[in-house]
């Protein structure tokens, strides 16, 4: 992707895709349809009466617990869970617009990262659309705070996160990785980091009615000592977390800044996307 396109762009077909919500364990499928310019990434909930619509941004996240879900304050039926994987994926492949027909009231986990929709995407292709793509820049030091968890977006010209990640557990501890927007970095080593859990948690998660449909295939499952399953990068665990950071600012549209992070969480980012619309609502 690169940020100096100055066209809007959608899928040049629709695309399918049927899989398992992380969460709930249910089957999901979903249809992705091109959309006009300023359409923004709309979700459709097929499987309701009148088929409700809900848009992708800050003000429409309605919980971050464990993802990041958007839906209808007047209706609590209307939700759709888990968006950020897939919404960093639109955002990898340089999309602006497209209809996200659903079925269910999560999106499909698929590997647990979004390269499998990155995928989908190049395959269904893309399309310029004609109209200029606005970009939003951060003007001045943009900040989210609780505890010892921050989260800032600075000034800058370009896109760019930086991320500490530290846990009091051997297997991740304290790491380190920034990025900045690249097309072909995103796609290699970002987009193919995975969701991850630990081991001595799932069960308590399961009597939540949270990672039901979570499996070696889909996250990457800590023990005390060691993964279960094999990584992909020594320092999955923090790249996954500035996928998660980059979908959850991409309820923003495309913008200008460099995010610093030291161990945030959907919470934060949605926190300081609200904060981000608000600032270019004023100007």
């Amino acid at each position: 992707m690169s940020l100096n396109q100055i066209r809007q762009k959608t899928i040049a077909k629709s695309l399918e895709f049927s899989g398992t919500a992380l969460h709930t364990g249910e089957k999901v499928n979903l249809r992705c349809l091109p959309a006009g310019a300023d359409t923004g990434i709309i979700f459709r909930r097929v499987d309701l009466e009148n088929k409700p619509e809900i848009k992708a941004e800050p003000y429409n996240v309605v919980s971050t617990r464990r993802c990041t879900s958007i839906g209808l304050k007047e209706d609590a039926r209307v939700t759709v869970h888990t968006i950020e994987h897939f919404m960093a994926a639109l955002w990898g492949s340089d999309i602006d617009n497209i209809l996200v027909e659903i079925d269910n009231a999560e999106t499909p986990v698929a590997d647990g990262s979004a390269l499998t929709y990155m995928e989908l995407i190049k395959e269904a292709g893309i399309k310029e659309l004609p109209e200029e793509r606005f970009i939003k820049r951060i003007e001045e030091p943009i900040w989210a705070k609780k505890a010892d968890m921050y989260l800032v977006i600075l000034p800058y010209e370009g896109f760019k996160v930086t991320y500490t990640l530290v846990y009091d557990h051997p297997v991740i501890g304290t790491q380190f990785f920034e990025y900045e927007e690249n097309n072909d970095f995103f796609l290699k080593e970002i987009a193919p980091a995975r969701t991850f859990g630990f081991e001595r948690e799932v069960k308590a998660l399961h009597r939540r009615g949270l990672a039901l449909g979570g499996s070696l295939d889909n996250a990457v499952l800590i023990g005390d000592d060691k993964t279960v399953n094999p990584l992909r990068f020594e320092n999955e665990f923090v790249r996954h977390k500035i996928l998660d950071i980059i979908g959850d600012m991409f309820l923003n549209g495309y913008i200008y800044g460099h995010i610093i992070a030291v161990k945030s969480g959907h919470q934060l980012h949605v926190e300081l996307a609200k904060k981000i619309s608000d600032s270019i609502i004023k100007r």
